[in-house]
């Protein structure tokens, strides 16, 4: 730490009537913040630079921008976006319903016309892991 920053620490701490070495602790009342505060905007004025202002008083430098009212946030330009039609010509037409697919289940001695039509199941899982039991039986001799 400076000289000078050491007289300015301890010109404002008699000013505000608090210990100077509170003024560089961390506590965080409100007399001794509003001092370090003080304390920073002085050496800010003397040229010292955030992160040294920031070693001298044991903070960090994003805190001491804080404290010099320089953190504030800017609004980023708007970038150009196209603008969302929302007019019933220009929505696009929902897609036709899926068709059903039908298939027929032949059986021995059936008359062709008399054929059964059935409706093709839709996700039944896995098809080749049925169980021993459904399968047919085995053929023995």
């Amino acid at each position: 730490m400076t000289p000078q920053a050491r007289a300015i620490i301890r010109e404002i701490a008699a000013l505000r009537g608090v210990d100077p070495y509170k003024i560089i602790g961390h506590s965080r009342k409100e007399k001794l913040f509003r001092a370090r505060i003080e304390v920073a905007r002085a050496l800010d004025a003397r040229g010292y630079s955030t992160p040294q202002i920031g070693m001298i008083l044991g903070k960090d430098h994003s805190t001491i921008v804080f404290y010099l009212g320089r953190g504030q946030k800017k609004p980023s330009k708007q970038r150009w976006r196209a603008p969302k039609v929302r007019h019933v010509r220009f929505l696009k037409p929902k897609p036709p319903p899926a068709k059903r697919k039908f298939y027929l289940v032949p059986y021995a001695g059936a008359y062709w016309p008399e054929y059964d039509w059935k409706e093709r199941p839709i996700n039944q899982g896995n098809a080749g892991s049925c169980s021993r039991s459904q399968q047919q039986p085995e053929f023995s001799t």
